[in-house]
């Protein structure tokens, strides 16, 4: 089984998950700057086949799939970095391993997207993250999509990637209303949603949204890891349409801020659904983010 994404958040669990099972596994990885103690040294000692490369490399995507039964695409990321696009990574990587997928015969594609992608967001995440979906949707491989809400553990992505906003001392910044819903759902039952699908028949061909119990506006998300940091002070709304000028206006007011025209898409949608879907077909445990929220406080500190 190829595995894409599988040292991210989300990927190192699944990993972990199907070498338990003794599946054979293949992995992509552009490797670490300390051989010895990099990831690959791991893996390999774990008998998984590492692949050194990008993702982003149609030629490296090409011989990664050559060989597979099965491919397992997690890669993602809400950062641009690496001069690596949304749409690189979200739409080209995926047509590509559709296109070697199906001439190499491979049976299975679980293509993991995110609950709130559409093809009208003012995020060019969700829009990439949309498109890739519609291209697997629209494939022959034997496909499953899964759609989770934004996930947490120990720690919170989300949360890491907001933290300059939350943690401005003068103001809590909110873009837009902040009353638009998110569903935070355990990275740990999202893995479980994967590895059970591999070989369910019953989820081949379906779209499933992935989400937690408990849903929260944007606001309520903000201001509870406000409190837990214990700081204080007003929150202050900016427009969602807000202009270019406005908004290096306002990056110039928040020092080391991640304030961008990506931020203002991604703060604005919502990302919830229902759990029905998730709970008939899949063995979850259905953790709440508020079990988590201690522990994911004190990882922002470190």
């Amino acid at each position: 089984m190829l595995v894409l994404g599988a040292t991210g958040f989300l990927g190192r669990l699944v990993v972990e998950r199907l070498l338990k099972l003794n599946y054979p596994l293949r992995v992509v990885t552009r490797g670490g700057g300390d051989w010895q103690n990099s990831v690959v040294s791991t893996l390999r000692h774990k008998g998984v086949d590492v692949i050194i490369g990008n993702v982003t490399d149609e030629a490296t995507i090409e011989k990664a799939v050559d060989g597979t039964s099965a491919i397992i695409n997690m890669a993602g990321s809400f950062r641009e970095a690496g001069g690596v696009s949304y749409e690189a990574l979200n739409i080209d990587v995926v047509k590509w391993l559709i296109k070697y997928g199906s001439a190499a015969k491979v049976q299975r594609l679980i293509h993991v997207s995110c609950l709130g992608a559409h093809k009208d967001s003012d995020s060019r995440y969700y829009r990439a993250k949309w498109k890739g979906e519609k291209a697997v949707r629209n494939c022959d491989l034997y496909w499953t999509v899964f759609r989770p809400s934004f996930m947490f553990g120990d720690s919170f992505p989300l949360l890491d990637y907001l933290k300059p906003v939350f943690t401005f001392k003068l103001f809590l910044p909110v873009i837009g209303s902040g009353t638009n819903t998110i569903q935070p759902v355990f990275v740990q039952d999202v893995a479980d949603c994967v590895v059970q699908s591999i070989y369910a028949r019953e989820t081949v061909g379906k779209t499933f949204d992935l989400a937690g119990p408990e849903e929260y506006t944007m606001l309520e998300i903000l201001e509870m890891s406000r409190d837990a940091l214990g700081l204080s002070g007003s929150t202050m709304n900016f427009s969602s349409d807000v202009s270019g000028k406005t908004l290096g206006m306002m990056a110039k007011a928040l020092p080391n801020s991640i304030l961008n025209n990506e931020l203002v898409g991604l703060m604005g949608d919502d990302s919830f659904g229902s759990q029905e879907d998730m709970l008939a077909n899949f063995q979850v445990q259905n953790v709440s983010l508020q079990q988590y929220f201690p522990s994911i406080i004190d990882s922002l500190d470190k």
